[in-house]
């Protein structure tokens, strides 16, 4: 009798060892930067800044803001943990989201008769232009073909960012002609690419933000000198940047932008399209429908009528205008 109470005692003694074991354990494994539970958007994790602090987890105004309001605070470790959690969940980045490719286009991103409003930067997100004064060349047509983005001159080893928060999607060196290149998806619904870089700085899958460093400029790939070569795209489609950069002062001209559809150019068809007898000229800051039919040959009417211009004095930058 005296064996089975001794027993008894001793089984509740190693039962209450094993219970508060098992709390110590739990409690240190909430407390790092890697554990995992279920929640409403999935499985959740925790996430350290830079001095080793637990960052409070909340998603409830969206990832957007939350990479804004911290992300500049988490280590290396916890923002790889975060852009996870955002490929995983949030559809804008996993829908088409291919780390091969340089170019993932969608027909028809934008119906003929709609518009798609760009928050380019929201809260208290930032901006980065990445120009060192000298203008090379910008977006349209090029020697019989279309030249989809900005050639800003630099020197080699010149450092290059992100200009605007997102994750690197593609970054490795691209045999179709932009050597070393890296595009990032951003949150505001557009990817940006720089290529003919150096070295590459960055990853698929990183977070960055605007301002840092992802690559260092070049003349690799088919290139005639250094200069990073910038495009903007929506679903894979180019459209041009000077919609939205004001190149001279490196400045957003506004915080959101209506994209158009006759504002994109879809990969394929425009490059099909360039050994047609069609002709465009996009338009550029300071030119007039008159000048235009004056360089091509042709009349401000004529122009009007291919283009469905009732007003001939209304002209957009960047614009296509078909010349023939």
């Amino acid at each position: 009798m005296l064996v089975d109470n001794t027993r008894k005692a001793s089984y509740k003694i190693l039962l209450s060892l094993a219970t508060m074991l098992g709390a110590i354990v739990w409690s240190g494994v909430l407390q790092g930067s890697s554990f995992k539970m279920a929640g409403s958007r999935g499985e959740r994790f925790g996430l350290l800044d830079s001095t080793g602090k637990s960052v409070p987890i909340n998603f409830n105004s969206g990832y957007r803001s939350f990479v804004d309001s911290v992300g500049a605070t988490l280590t290396d470790s916890s923002r790889s943990l975060l852009a996870q959690e955002i490929l995983k969940n949030d559809s804008f980045f996993f829908r088409n989201w291919n780390t091969q490719y340089v170019h993932i286009p969608e027909k028809s991103p934008i119906s003929a008769s709609d518009s798609v409003e760009l928050y380019l930067i929201k809260e208290s997100e930032q901006f980065f232009f990445n120009y060192w004064g000298v203008f090379f060349w910008g977006y349209g047509m090029r020697w019989g073909r279309m030249h989809r983005g900005l050639d800003l001159g630099l020197n080699i080893g010149d450092s290059v960012y992100s200009s605007f928060n997102g994750i690197v999607r593609y970054a490795q060196f691209n045999s179709g002609g932009y050597g070393n290149c890296v595009v990032i998806r951003h949150f505001n619904g557009i990817e940006t690419l720089y290529g003919h870089l150096d070295k590459l700085l960055c990853e698929p899958g990183d977070l960055v933000l605007a301002g840092e460093l992802i690559g260092l400029g070049g003349t690799t790939g088919r290139s005639t000198g250094p200069h990073l070569h910038f495009e903007t795209r929506y679903r894979g489609n180019s459209f041009n940047p000077e919609l939205i950069i004001d190149k001279n002062s490196g400045n957003l001209f506004s915080h959101t932008y209506k994209l158009s559809k006759n504002e994109i150019t879809d990969p394929v068809s425009a490059s099909s399209g360039s050994s047609s007898s069609s002709r465009y000229h996009v338009v550029k800051s300071g030119e007039t429908l008159s000048g235009i039919a004056r360089k091509y040959g042709t009349t401000v009417s004529k122009l009007q009528r291919l283009n469905n211009i009732s007003n001939p004095n209304k002209l957009r930058i960047g614009q296509r205008i078909k010349v023939r």
